[in-house]
This record gives C-alpha cells, sequence and structure tokens, in this order.
C-alpha cells in the first residue's frame, strides 16, 4: 500500500466563466502527488461568498475513493471548520470554474475560445488513483 502524500500551492492568478448569467472564478494553483505536477482551479469568490478553501501545505492522510456522482475523488482531510465542521474539500474532475463549489480540479489549462479551462481532468484523476495506490479502472470502495 502506497502512502497517499499530496501537496497543494495556492496561486495568485485566477480564470473565470460564466454560467446562469453568473461570473464564476477559479483560483489557479499546483497539485503535487508522488512527484506528477497538476494545475488546479479551486472555486474562489469576488463577491463575498465565502467558499470553503484548502491551505497551502502537504497533506499526508489524503484518501481517494470511487463516488457515485463525482468518480474519482480525492479527500485530503482539511481538519475542523467553523462550528466543528469538517471542511471536506475534494479534488474531482471538471473544467471550470461553476462545476465546483470549493472544490478543486486537476488537470492541465488551455485556452478554449476566449476562456481558459482545465483539460485532461479525467485521465489526470486517473493518474492520481493510480499512484495513490487505487487500481487501474477499480470502482467501488476506497483505495487504501
Amino acid at each position: 500500500m502506497v502512502a497517499t502524500v499530496l501537496a497543494y500551492t495556492r496561486g495568485s492568478t485566477y480564470i473565470k466563466n460564466v454560467s446562469g448569467g453568473k461570473a464564476c472564478y477559479g483560483l489557479v494553483g499546483e497539485l503535487q502527488v508522488h512527484g506528477y505536477l497538476f494545475e488546479t482551479i479551486e472555486r474562489f469568490s469576488l463577491d463575498g461568498l465565502d467558499f470553503v478553501h484548502l491551505k497551502a501545505q502537504e497533506y499526508s492522510g489524503a484518501v481517494m475513493y470511487w463516488h457515485s456522482t463525482l468518480g474519482r475523488v480525492l479527500n485530503p482531510w482539511n481538519g475542523l471548520g467553523p462550528n466543528a465542521q469538517y471542511n471536506n474539500i475534494l479534488v474531482h474532475r471538471g473544467t471550470k470554474p461553476s462545476s465546483f463549489e470549493g472544490c478543486i480540479d486537476p488537470g492541465f489549462l488551455e485556452m478554449r475560445g476566449s476562456a481558459q479551462e482545465l483539460t485532461l481532468s479525467k485521465e489526470s484523476m486517473e493518474i492520481i488513483w493510480e499512484q495513490c495506490g487505487g487500481k487501474p479502472n477499480a470502482k467501488p470502495g476506497w483505495s487504501m
């Protein structure tokens, strides 16, 4: 069994997309898992909404599992937040800031038309899954 260690770095640039007439912002960052480096977007609000965010640090207790709706999910166990509730920030596939509410998407930033989006997110989650000890193409249960 391989220990799941991920390092998350928050960036200082933003991308945005419009969904339902509303601008949605994503903070660009990086996620490193066992030597693999992925670009990320993390949902961020510039209009006063407070999405939970992941602190820039190393997470050695991260757990990867299959979620019936989201597919591959990496949970870094971000500890307790306000009111002693868990900050369940998940890393899962997606392409735009509007795909998330505080979660993080790994992949690679590319221009799509006039906006930036993450590509290869599903493939990135598969690489992360395998690097964390998961069996290729396995779906049910926890990876460790």
